[in-house]
């Protein structure tokens, strides 16, 4: 049976099969055709053809159907008005009279298309759409299938604004226009200026390099009349997270002293978005838009195979608010702090491979964990695919016999611990003493040295380990049809037993490799404990339950385009916390140098210097390892 949602950016014959123009979603063809602008022009790839000569490939691949002349209009040709219809789905334009005078206004871009005798009205191309009926599907199978065939890496070089973009520049590359440089605009009359934020400049790429941007730009939000873009407002909010700092008024005072965040905040007006407008319009997403937006960034990602998703945990956290008007918010008792707190509950399924948080749920603080587990996992696999999934992680909270049987049927592996008190616990306590082994367990994440200096002290920690006594058995499971393979870990000075529950056959793994794998799990407790210190995920930032969904989903989408940009980096920084990328890659002192295209940075400390262009290197090795997987780059895979 097809998968529905994994084949997003899925282009096979039997999606062509049921074909039609106004279904087609072409949002996987449009960043297939991005990242190959960026990958090329990042390189510098020596090649003549650019966006505009993409559609006049496909202009005179329609031209050469003589079927299809039999539709052509007295002054238009039906080649150009199918490439015209293609382009008005590709560069985003809503209304087919909004691509039409773009197209009046770029004359160069009608005769691409197709159009040599000059624009046609709206009402040509209705006309054209009533005549040729049900055969327009037909044609634009044709051409996709060409586009399939013909499109590839080396088939496009220069970086043109309109072509697929609404803003001038969305690759961080350094072009010149009319307005300014960049993506944003700055004052033309300054010509050097300072700044704290040099490394920022490294996160271009995978912010608008892998095409992120354009699907927050699609996000929908609620009309206002005047005021900011809503991409400027993802941009600043962006900015806020990368940077660490607490809450707005830390975020204006920066931006205001330093030029190159304020670059990072500005597309349209000279200014940036202050704490009222920040607090006010985050208001104006849409969850529903943010979510899908989130969901097909990960979807993207896994195509470029920058995230896995076959190994996952699973785990919650408790988000204190204060006051008690705070929205959708419940009151529990703290027994650490011995007194009652109101908040929420956050349920978090996370790819402790990738180190990418795959989906959330948000609830009153008294929620409990376990009729979670599987929402979380059906959740995943909707964004990943049914097959991806194949392991699970996750602690005893969401310990019940049917989530067990739920994935045996799934076939999908799963540790867990057990619980003390029930059926297995007692099982558990019949496993006789010298059924008992001595093994050596490992921490978690534990540190692999590289030096012989480093192996040595390594050596010298294991043998202080002390050692625990582990035995296994197959065990009954209420709730739960198939047998289970519980693991029993004896330590000195401990009464109880530890359990641990799996489906993993022993011919796998072994006892001792289940209680290793099982320590994957911590990754997720990391990310809590991460995200509340570092990233502020419990400061929250209004009393209404749709505002602080919107933040989260922003943090959250921050957080893994920052795990995804350390995979850049040297090997250095590629395991380091958001702290230390902070104060050793991203806020670095730095001069800009501005001029006619762009601005230069000039660093005062030579270490500084050398560590920049490191990074530069190592980025640009990295999107040249990316080129050589040329199947990420087939147009097989774009979008149903």
């Amino acid at each position: 049976m097809k998968e529905e949602v994994t084949e997003f950016f899925s282009f096979s014959e039997e999606d062509l099969d049921d074909f039609s123009y106004d279904r087609y979603k072409f949002g996987g063809l449009r960043f297939f055709l991005e990242l190959v602008i960026f990958l090329t022009v990042k390189l510098g790839v020596d090649n003549p053809k650019s966006c505009i000569s993409f559609f006049r490939m496909c202009r005179k691949f329609l031209e050469g159907i003589e079927r299809l002349k039999a539709y052509d209009g007295y002054k238009y040709s039906a080649a150009g008005t199918i490439n015209f219809l293609l382009f008005m789905r590709l560069c985003r334009f809503k209304k087919r009279e909004n691509g039409l005078k773009f197209i009046e206004k770029h004359k160069e871009w009608a005769t691409a298309l197709g159009f040599y005798n000059g624009v046609p009205h709206e009402s040509d191309v209705t006309k054209f759409i009533n005549k040729i009926g049900a055969d327009l599907d037909i044609y634009f199978v044709q051409l996709l299938r060409f586009i399939r065939e013909n499109v590839s890496i080396e088939g496009i070089k220069a970086f043109h604004i309109i072509g697929f973009l609404r803003h001038n520049n969305r690759f961080g590359v350094r072009i010149r226009t009319g307005t300014g440089t960049k993506f944003t605009r700055y004052s033309q009359g300054k010509k050097r200026a300072s700044t704290h934020w040099a490394g920022m400049t490294l996160i271009l790429d995978a912010l608008y390099g892998l095409g992120i941007i354009n699907m927050i730009e699609n996000i929908s939000a609620k009309k206002k009349i005047r005021g900011y873009p809503m991409l400027q407002i993802s941009l600043t909010l962006i900015v806020k997270m990368i940077t660490g700092l607490e809450d707005l008024h830390e975020l204006e005072n920066e931006v205001e002293e330093d030029p190159l965040l304020a670059m990072f905040c500005t597309i349209e007006s000279e200014g940036t978005p202050s704490i009222s407008t920040l607090s006010r319009d985050v208001e104006r997403y849409s969850v529903t838009g943010l979510k899908e937006s989130y969901k097909l960034i990960l979807q993207w990602l896994k195509e470029l195979k920058l995230i896995d998703g076959s190994v996952v945990a699973i785990d919650s956290s408790k988000i204190y608010a204060e006051g008690e008007v705070q929205e959708g918010t419940a009151e529990v008792y703290d027994y650490l702090k011995k007194e009652k707190k109101r908040g929420y509950k956050i349920f978090a399924i996370y790819d402790p491979i990738c180190g990418i948080l795959i989906d959330f749920t948000l609830f009153p603080i008294n929620k409990g964990d376990s009729p979670n587990l599987i929402p979380l996992l059906e959740r995943a696999m909707d964004i990943l695919g049914k097959s991806t999934i194949k392991k699970v992680y996750f602690d005893r909270g969401f310990y019940d016999g049917e989530h067990f049987d739920w994935l045996n049927k799934n076939h999908i592996q799963f540790v867990c611990r057990g619980k003390q008190n029930t059926k297995v616990a007692d099982q558990v306590s019949e496993i006789p003493a010298d059924e008992y082994v001595e093994e050596k367990l490992a921490s978690p994440k534990e540190y692999q040295p590289k030096t012989e200096r480093g192996k040595r002290a390594k050596e010298k920690r294991d043998a202080l380990k002390e050692p625990v006594k582990i035995a296994e058995r197959m065990v009954d499971v209420s709730n739960c049809e198939e047998r289970l393979r519980a693991i029993a870990v004896k330590e000195k000075g401990k009464k109880n037993i530890e359990i641990w529950l799996t489906n993993i056959p022993a011919s796998d793994c072994s006892a001792k490799g289940i209680i290793d794998e099982y320590r994957n799990r911590w990754c997720v407790e990391v990310f809590f404990k991460e995200e509340k210190s570092y990233w502020y995920l419990n400061k929250l930032p209004s009393r209404k339950i749709n505002a602080v969904k919107c933040t989260i989903y922003f943090n959250f989408l921050v957080y893994n385009l920052i795990s995804i940009f350390k995979k850049t980096l040297s090997e250095k920084y590629q395991n380091v916390g958001i702290k230390v990328l902070r104060r050793e890659v991203l806020r670095k002192n730095a001069i800009m140098h501005f001029n006619e295209g762009g601005f230069e940075l000039e660093f005062n400390a030579k270490k500084a210097k050398a560590g920049y262009h490191e990074q530069i290197a190592s980025i640009n090795s990295f999107v040249e390892k990316m080129r050589e997987k040329m199947d990420i780059l087939n147009v097989a895979s774009l979008s149903k």
